[in-house]
């Protein structure tokens, strides 16, 4: 009886010479993907476009104007005071952005009905700050969109949830322009006006200008999207930079998440941060200079946004 189960047990366990060549193979073929795992942050891609991302964007009523909000039909809309959670930030013109743009910015839905039959009873915006007079826009609403508002001439037709200017886009005293645009804290209409940029330019300043938390050289513009050097040439004599308008990142103190958004940093880096800190405490400029994880260039491009 024993012998019996001992050779059951034999004939089950037991691999012949193919078997144990298919093992081997299994287990080679485990360890190379295990050492490719280990590998990937060594050759991930530092300069990978970074998508924005905007912070959820609540509501609040300001003592201002109330506008009927009855008087246009939307073919079937609920309307909820719930605002967009994944706000899209570009630039537009409160006089003609339409009803679903508004909402991909931040508004929500009843607010965007406002902002409609607001326009459609006549009224319009002549500069960015009118649109805080909106009923039911928040402080904090304006204050992330108001680098992206850019309104045309009144006199000028409009053209129906349309973000730009009508064809062909003249924009005023374009040539005109004699005092230098202070680029971190200037708003879409200061930047759509210098010589040589529109509003596809705009957008893409502005959007890595949030990116960065500012320009502190003026290089940096280089790193935009689309960026030629002739354009660059003609744009850097209209510009100044204040180099203390831009925004730190607390070094000692933010999350990998967030740091890793940050567009100088890529996986690598962010993780050797992080696991610094908490092998060693807080980190100070020697000690972001002795990880060996940053080029002399990218030095020079990082330690101006660092606070201890």
């Amino acid at each position: 009886m024993f012998q019996k189960i001992k050779s059951f047990l034999f004939n089950f366990f037991h691999f012949n010479k193919q078997e144990r060549n298919g093992v081997f193979v299994l287990c080679c073929i485990i360890l190379l993907l295990f050492s490719l795992r280990l590998l990937m942050p060594f050759f991930y891609n530092s300069s990978e476009q970074i998508q924005f991302s905007a912070e959820i964007i609540k509501s609040s009523h300001l003592d201002s104007f109330e506008i009927n909000q009855t008087s246009v039909d939307l073919p079937e809309k609920k309307l909820t005071s719930h605002q967009s959670t994944n706000p899209e930030l570009f630039v537009f013109d409160p006089n003609t952005v339409s009803f679903d743009d508004a909402q991909k910015l931040g508004f929500s839905k009843k607010l965007s009905l406002t902002l409609v039959n607001f326009r459609n009873k006549g009224g319009k915006f002549f500069k960015p700050e009118d649109l805080k007079k909106l009923y039911g826009l928040s402080s904090k609403l304006y204050e992330n969109l108001e680098p992206y508002i850019l309104i045309s001439s009144i006199k000028s037709s409009y053209k129906r949830d349309s973000v730009f200017f009508n064809s062909p886009r003249n924009y005023e005293k374009k040539n005109s322009i004699k005092s230098l645009v202070e680029l971190n804290t200037a708003d879409s209409l200061s930047i759509v006006y210098l010589k040589g940029i529109g509003p596809g330019f705009t957008k893409r300043i502005l959007k890595y200008r949030a990116m960065l938390g500012g320009f502190h050289s003026i290089n940096q513009l280089k790193e935009v999207y689309g960026m030629t050097d002739s354009t660059f040439v003609l744009l850097s004599s209209q510009i100044k930079l204040d180099a203390y308008a831009i925004q730190k990142i607390p070094i000692n103190t933010i999350d990998f998440n967030s740091l890793r958004r940050h567009p100088y940093f890529n996986f690598q880096s962010a993780q050797a941060i992080i696991n610094f800190r908490l092998k060693h405490g807080k980190l100070s400029e020697v000690d972001i200079k002795g990880l060996g994880v940053f080029s002399d260039e990218k030095l020079n491009l990082i330690l101006p946004y660092l606070s201890y």
